[in-house]
């Protein structure tokens, strides 16, 4: 189910007229500039069970890509937001590592309280690794090791030796 003339994925979307969704959600991969199929199911009679039956889900927007269903707009924003959104219409090998930032209470109290001993090095930023399989669950999250910029240390002072005496 590739589209062979770009290498790139092959997005169904399963939406109705009315849905307020489906705007956010087409929003986004255009602005992503990935193309899509959308699949108006209006027409289908009792289309929530046909959608579960195709999908799993049957709430609309319902977004499949190469097969596998995403859900809805909520979780292609987030896709977008981890950053594997166009990784997946890309056709970029998986599980593939992306590394997020973020803030959270522990590390800006702890990037405060180094502040006030005196240390410059801590940030309040804390990054994690993740590891995200194609339909972009979480197989692995680590905390990353900091980056820790180099400090230039003093040369050591070398002891004084005694003059040589004549």
């Amino acid at each position: 189910m590739r589209d062979v003339a770009s290498d790139q994925a092959v997005i169904t979307v399963y939406t109705l007229p009315t849905c307020v969704h489906w705007a956010r959600a087409k929003a986004l991969l255009a602005r992503r500039g990935i193309r899509y199929e959308e699949v108006d199911v209006s027409g289908v009679s009792r289309f929530r069970r046909w959608l579960a039956e195709q999908t799993g889900g049957s709430t609309v927007p319902q977004i499949v890509i190469d097969g596998i269903p995403i859900g809805g707009a909520d979780r292609l924003a987030a896709l977008d937001r981890w950053g594997i959104l166009t990784a997946i219409a890309e056709n970029e090998q998986f599980p593939i590592v992306r590394e997020r930032r973020r803030f959270s209470p522990r590390s800006l109290s702890r990037w405060a309280a180094a502040r006030l001993r005196g240390q410059r090095g801590v940030s309040a930023v804390q990054r994690l690794e993740l590891r995200l399989d194609r339909a972009g669950r979480i197989v692995e999250a680590k905390r990353a090791a900091p980056k820790l910029k180099p400090t230039r240390r003093p040369a050591p002072r070398r002891p004084l030796t005694p003059a040589a005496t004549r």
